[in-house]
């Protein structure tokens, strides 16, 4: 069954991630898409074009922030929130990494990324993995680059590494996270989603676009893969709100659960 069929109006009550098993249906909206999310196993945190939002796992609004566009992909380690920011507001124009408190959404500092040496360009995915952040860079929408950067950082955004991904893609990787070993990149490109070793190495390609955001889910009864991930919709008012369903790796391949 496409989990994305089920009403909303079948999910009753905060559903813990090991459970998650029907879509979700994020209560919120904002006036720009959904660019990533991710949870801390208790709470899911949408991160939206101008707006950061906090649900439970039925999709419930606990807590809601507008920010600054453009808020990307995000990911959550140690009580923040972490989101790979394009700020386009014009005496903040530049790349930012914006850290929120995941209890209340309040500011909790920003760090300037400059991959592009004072140039203009974007920044994309974001994900924590193995004591460091992996930032993607963003590139020109035109571009016939055939390969993406992926930074790696320290846990105060010191520059580690500079990892090449082969692929033609639009803007660079979307979204990212790191889940049961592996890491996860959503794209625009034919390929869609990219999974990669914990080297970034690439050791498949899927179907199950999760370029607006994925993050990991306990394994399934037979010890698969699982990935919640997200979808967009756009209602009748012209806003935005978003959806999530899990995914499982079965034979090699990611499929609806």
């Amino acid at each position: 069954m496409n989990r994305f069929l089920i009403a909303a109006a079948t999910i009753v009550g905060a559903c813990p991630p090991v459970f998650a098993a029907d879509l979700i249906l994020c209560q919120g909206e904002a006036n720009g898409h959904l660019q990533g999310f991710d949870s801390d196993g208790k709470f899911i945190y949408w991160s939206m074009f101008t707006n950061l939002i906090k649900t439970d796992y039925a999709g419930k609004v606990v807590a809601e922030r507008p920010v600054d566009p453009h808020h990307g992909d995000c990911c959550v380690h140690d009580g923040r929130i972490y989101v790979a920011t394009e700020n386009r507001v014009k005496e903040k124009r530049g790349l930012y990494i914006n850290v929120y408190k995941c209890e209340d959404l309040t500011p909790a500092g920003e760090f300037p990324i400059d991959f592009h040496n004072g140039e203009s360009g974007g920044i994309d995915g974001i994900a924590f993995a193995n004591g460091f952040f992996y930032v993607g860079e963003g590139k020109d929408w035109q571009s016939e680059q055939e390969f993406n950067w992926i930074h790696k950082f320290t846990s105060d955004f010191t520059p580690v590494d500079k990892i090449k991904i082969p692929g033609k893609t639009t803007y660079g990787i979307q979204a990212m996270t790191f889940a049961d070993g592996f890491f996860w990149l959503g794209t625009y490109s034919k390929q869609r989603t990219y999974q990669c070793d914990a080297q970034l190495d690439i050791v498949a390609y899927h179907t199950v676009d999760i370029s607006v955001g994925a993050f990991g889910l306990p394994r399934g009864e037979n010890g698969e893969t699982r990935l919640m991930v997200a979808r967009n919709i756009k209602k009748d008012n012209g806003r935005w709100t978003a959806s999530a369903a899990p995914a499982i790796l079965r034979n090699g391949g990611l499929e609806w659960e």
